[in-house]
């Protein structure tokens, strides 16, 4: 087996590890739950609701370790963003200009210096020009928004065979 180097100090370690031995019950718990009773029914909700509680704790927990990391890189990220997007317009600008000059002079075809060629690449774009006349396999279905408009209560679309099923949801109080 291959020697890992551990880069997480232990007391961050042990921030995340405290949690161990509640998620281990609980996933005992699970292994074994066979529910006959409306009692046994609401100790598996309960442990499902303090499994929902470490899990938020966890990450909580990682979120406070991870923050300041998270927004050094962010900053570093901005600063150097400035500068890139500058150095993209350049490189868009100066193709543009390029283009429109080879546009007036249709016998050039490539250029090149020592550091750099050009080389001509096919844009394709399109527009819808007849819904109705476009192939149904270059048509996409919006699900979500289907599932938002079956929630505001459509439940016929013409084509679309929508059904609605209770499925349990658990919410702490």
């Amino acid at each position: 087996m291959e020697e890992r180097f551990d880069i997480v100090p232990l007391d961050v370690r042990y921030q995340i590890e405290q949690y161990k031995g509640k998620v281990r019950e609980a996933v005992e718990y699970v292994k074994s739950l066979d529910i006959r009773t409306k009692e046994e029914a609401e100790d598996a909700l309960d442990i499902a609701c303090e499994a929902i509680n470490i899990s938020e704790r966890i990450e909580e927990t990682k979120k406070s370790i991870t923050e300041p990391a998270k927004n050094f890189k962010n900053e570093v990220d901005r600063l150097a963003r400035e500068f890139t997007t500058q150095l993209d317009d350049v490189k868009s600008i100066v193709v543009d200009r390029i283009d429109d000059w080879r546009l007036r002079s249709p016998d050039i075809t490539t250029l090149e210096t020592p550091k750099v060629t050009t080389v001509d690449i096919m844009d394709y774009s399109v527009e819808v020009e007849d819904m109705m006349m476009v192939p149904k396999e270059y048509l996409t279905i919006d699900e979500a928004k289907i599932k938002l408009m079956m929630k505001q209560g459509i439940s016929v679309i013409p084509g679309l065979s929508l059904t609605k099923r209770n499925k349990t949801s658990i919410r702490r109080k």
